[in-house]
């Protein structure tokens, strides 16, 4: 149960929920860290315990918690990362954070590095996950995920993400996989390089290839 509620819902929302899905190296933080769809000045909350993403990186909660309501209350965009150890528990913990943030009046962006890590099956995604990626669209949420193992993330998090960037996969079966999730060939991914991907927004017959070049990421603060 979820112990703080969001604020003013908003169902006019779209829904712009956002998977990255590439095998290591393939360059799913990096499309991520470049997509312009996340605002410069947006407000950013981040699961990020491999330090992947700009901002401000706590690993102790209560500091964490607290840089949140201090940049919320801000009223201006901030980017503040949790990167404690990586178990379903603290994953768990952060979405109940980054729910009790939501408001339906302003745009809220999570990024979630590596969701393999966090989902104990490929079914239903942990009740708190579950809640974050069903009903946050209408209080301005908007998910950003990534996993470099595509087969072990939980099926909601397939359902509820509107858009998907397909990198570089290893092994025939994952080529497959996601071949038929985006609607192109297991020859066509196994074809791709590091750094490209099949950009699917959920509506186009034939998504979209892209080609990033990589940017080393700058301005990760470690706060003690």
């Amino acid at each position: 149960m979820m112990r703080v509620q969001p604020v003013n819902p908003n169902t006019q929302w779209a829904n712009e929920h956002t998977l990255y899905l590439a095998a290591s190296g393939g360059g799913k933080s990096q499309v991520c860290n470049q997509n312009k769809a996340i605002p410069a000045n947006a407000r950013v909350i981040l699961w990020d315990p491999t330090d992947d993403h700009k901002g401000h990186h706590f690993k102790d909660k209560a500091k964490f918690v607290r840089a949140l309501i201090k940049g919320i209350a801000s009223g201006k965009g901030f980017r503040i990362a949790f990167n404690g150890v990586a178990t379903v528990e603290n994953f768990e913990w952060w979405c109940e954070v980054v729910w009790g943030c939501l408001d339906g009046n302003v745009r809220t962006y999570a990024i979630a590095e590596e969701l393999s890590q966090v989902c104990v099956s490929a079914g239903k995604a942990t009740p708190n996950a579950a809640v974050l990626l069903n009903q946050g669209r209408k209080y301005g949420l908007v998910f950003h995920g990534t996993s470099q193992k595509p087969q072990e993330i939980s099926k909601t998090y397939y359902d509820q993400c509107e858009f998907k960037y397909v990198g570089r996969q290893k092994g025939l079966a994952m080529r497959k996989k996601m071949a038929l999730e985006i609607g192109v060939t297991p020859e066509q991914v196994g074809a791709l390089q590091p750094l490209q991907f099949y950009f699917d927004d959920g509506t186009a017959d034939d998504p979209e290839l892209i080609t990033v070049k990589y940017k080393k990421v700058t301005g990760i603060k470690q706060v003690a």
